[in-house]
């Protein structure tokens, strides 16, 4: 796929490009709306609403500073973010809870499958699953989550360490009851 003649032929209307602009980066945008642990009855909507984004905003995309990939990520995560803050699922209170300190524990995640983790980090609670993903998935730093989700960056190490202690805790549950998910 050439993205600078997708994107050209994208902005004078082409439907056909468009449709192949959309089949190409669904998959990877319904990836980060689940990551989101967005719901799958809402996870429709938020996609169609990204790629009107993607499609409306798709002038402003710059092949010199970057690659379509990033941007449609970068697009993705924030207005999945507004949509679940507009959904009321990021509470101010929850994403300035204490930090604990936990102790370390190292598990082999090569036994569970992907589905299974990714079942798991929508489990958690909207600020700790938020954060984890910004952090560890897509690679964010403190500062730059604290500024995305308008809490400090200590509030943001605090959200992490809350989603690692609870990861760690079912997956150790389930490394006892011996289920490690399918191999």
């Amino acid at each position: 796929m050439n993205t600078v003649t997708i994107i050209k032929k994208c902005l004078k209307g082409n439907a056909q490009a468009q449709q192949q602009l959309y089949e190409h980066y669904l998959p990877y945008v319904l990836t980060i709306v689940r990551r989101f642990g967005v719901e799958q009855a809402e996870q429709c909507d938020l996609v169609q609403d990204i790629f009107v984004a993607v499609f409306q905003g798709l002038e402003r995309f710059d092949p010199n500073k970057g690659d379509l990939h990033h941007w449609i990520r970068g697009l993705a995560i924030h207005k999945t973010i507004a949509f679940q803050r507009k959904q009321q699922r990021l509470r101010a209170e929850e994403l300035m809870i204490s930090e604990q300190t936990s102790r370390t524990t190292t598990i082999d995640l090569s036994h569970f499958d992907a589905e299974y983790l990714l079942d798991l980090i929508a489990q958690l609670p909207a600020g700790a699953r938020t954060v984890f993903n910004l952090y560890v998935v897509d690679g964010y730093s403190h500062e730059d989550i604290g500024k995305m989700l308008d809490i400090s960056p200590v509030g943001s190490r605090s959200q992490l360490s809350r989603a690692k202690k609870l990861l760690r805790e079912a997956l150790e549950t389930q490394k006892i009851k011996g289920h490690y998910g399918n191999i």
